[in-house]
Order: structure tokens, then C-alpha cells, then sequence
């Protein structure tokens, strides 16, 4: 049903112009600036075994870094206000037990992402992160 929905965007196929072709390609370049991991939420990862909630736990990172709640210093002077809107969205978006902590990498989640992420590889990222964040305090 989803490939056939796929299809069904893309029929009847007719050529780009010159100009769509270059918004496209802006718009490309512009979106390889953010460092968003590349999740459509699909769900094909789900269900973990272990029971992380994969796609909850990449699209709360991703809408903090498309939102500017991604600080990587506490010199930043928006640091208090990312902090907080990171740790409590995440509380929020990621139900307890389900977050990032619990992967065990197994890599069972792999095998069925289309977009060919290391999801173990991102959730250890974005769990350093979160332990970072939780060490910290605020000022």
C-alpha cells in the first residue's frame, strides 16, 4: 500500500524545468546544513525490541535542531533557554523507558530503515547528548 501510494505521487511523470530543478537543488543544499538525521517516520524500525520509541526520540532531535534548541555549549547565550526546551521535550515526546538509554544496539532496527540510518549509532549520539545536557546546570 505504501509503495503504491509512492507510485501514485509520481504518476504521470513529467520533467522538471530549469527552475524547479533549481529550487531543488537550493533547497537540497540549504536543508544539508542542518545536522537533522534523516528520519521520515516511517515506522519500518518499529517495534524495538527493547522498546525504544525510535522514530519519537529522532523527531524530537530533529525538531530541536529545525526549532535552534540544540546547544552544544553553555556559552551560548540561548544555552538555558535550548537546555530546557531539549530536556523537557524530550520528556514530553519520549514516553519513560522508551528513550534513547534503552538501546542496546542490537541493530535489529537497522535492517528495516529505508533511509539507511545507524539508528544505534544516532541514538548513542543523542543519548551523550541528553546526559550532557542532564549534568550541567543551569545558571
Amino acid at each position: 500500500e505504501h509503495l503504491q501510494d509512492n507510485i501514485h505521487t509520481y504518476a504521470p511523470l513529467v520533467e522538471l524545468t530549469t527552475e524547479e530543478k533549481e529550487f531543488l537543488f537550493e533547497t537540497a543544499r540549504l536543508m544539508a546544513q542542518y545536522p537533522t538525521i534523516p528520519c521520515n517516520d516511517c515506522k519500518y524500525c518499529m517495534p524495538c525490541p527493547y522498546g525504544v520509541d525510535i522514530p519519537g526520540v529522532l523527531l524530537h532531535y530533529n525538531k530541536c535542531v529545525n526549532e535552534g534548541n540544540l546547544s552544544n555549549s553553555s556559552r551560548d547565550e540561548n544555552y538555558v533557554k535550548a537546555r530546557r526546551a531539549f530536556l523537557v521535550g524530550y520528556d514530553r515526546a519520549v514516553e519513560k523507558g522508551r528513550g534513547a538509554a534503552h538501546c542496546t544496539g542490537c541493530k535489529e532496527c537497522n535492517h528495516h530503515c529505508p533511509q539507511r540510518i545507524n539508528i544505534p549509532r544516532e541514538l548513542q549520539r543523542i543519548d551523550r547528548y541528553i546526559e550532557d545536557l542532564k549534568q550541567r546546570k543551569e545558571f
